[in-house]
């Protein structure tokens, strides 16, 4: 058997677990309460490397194209902080009674994240609590925020809140995941790669404060378009919702999150392996890698929880029982 069968062998086993229901049934977070396979780093990069050479969308696409945007794996609703708020009541995933504490901080890139770091949590007996705000970067910088119309300064109380919460728990691991893409100082005012590094580095050096071993997860490529439109009108030639690797991640901060990670002795993790080669592709085996342009699914997100986890270990920070 191939890789690339053996992948899809399990994730059809995973998607069972994750979905949980029908195409037909009311899409949303269906969480599961078997674990989900722990697929290693080959088989991941192998399906990855494979992923271009699917012309077509295949039979039994996970999500589905009509409920990936519903996609998530948690209640967005009640663990995320909507755009007025300035402070929540965070959501504890994991083991609640766990001794090992471990945060997760930053805005829609991170709560991305929770489908796998709920599995790791489980496994290693985490008490995992997040703290996110949608449009609400990590860094200690004040955002610009197109929908509204001005400065998000509801983003920066929201941080400052989150940070005390985070220094007063002591925890044992805090990670930090952001979205980087378009983030603006002003109107028509992109935030500089150095402005970036230098609002993240001043976030990570009070997060160390707390005593806790800081990780930054580096952001996901961006796809050209979102995957669940163009795949809808392009189903016999999927290579059309293709990108480069190069234009999704041209206009990331990830070599910023890096120097900041690196300055304030925190960890660093690349993910853009585990998604793109050469080219970046919205199908994975018979998986849907994005929910929209920017956002990974959770069936996605969740396949990568032995990847996220190994490469945690590598780090020294997966902290907890195995």
């Amino acid at each position: 058997m191939s890789s690339f069968s053996g992948l899809a062998a399990i994730l059809s086993m995973l998607i069972a677990l994750v979905t949980g229901c029908t195409a037909s049934e009311t899409p949303g977070p269906h969480p599961s309460a078997e674990p989900a396979p722990r697929l290693p780093l080959t088989q991941v990069l192998a399906a990855v490397r494979q992923a271009p050479a699917i012309r077509s969308l295949p039979p039994g696409l996970h999500p589905p194209l009509v409920t990936a945007g519903q996609d998530l794996g948690f209640d967005s609703d009640r663990c995320e902080a909507g755009p007025s708020a300035t402070r929540i009541d965070p959501c504890v995933f994991g083991d609640p009674a766990g001794s090992t504490r471990v945060v997760l901080l930053g805005d829609s890139h991170a709560s991305m994240w929770l489908p796998a770091l709920i599995e790791i949590a489980k496994r290693r007996h985490w008490q995992l609590t997040f703290y996110g705000k949608p449009a609400c970067p990590a860094p200690d910088l004040t955002f610009w925020n197109q929908r509204l119309g001005r400065a998000f300064t509801e983003c920066d109380r929201f941080r400052t809140f989150a940070e005390e919460k985070i220094q007063a728990a002591r925890p044992d691991l805090v990670l930090v995941a952001d979205s980087s893409y378009a983030a603006k100082a002003g109107p028509g005012e992109s935030v500089t790669a150095t402005a970036w590094q230098g609002g993240l580095t001043r976030t990570l050096t009070r997060l160390r404060r707390s005593g806790a071993r800081v990780v930054v997860i580096g952001d996901t490529p961006v796809l050209a378009a979102s995957a669940p439109e163009c795949l809808a009108s392009h189903a016999r030639n999927i290579v059309t919702c293709f990108t480069t690797a190069a234009a999704a991640t041209a206009r990331l901060a990830n070599a910023a999150d890096e120097a900041a990670a690196r300055a304030t002795g925190s960890g660093y993790l690349p993910v853009r392996p585990w998604l793109c080669g050469t080219v970046c592709a919205p199908v994975i085996g018979s998986t849907l890698v994005y929910r929209d342009q920017f956002d990974l699914t959770a069936t996605y997100a969740r396949m990568l929880n032995g990847v996220l986890e190994s490469a945690l270990v590598r780090l020294n920070a997966a902290v907890g029982a195995p």
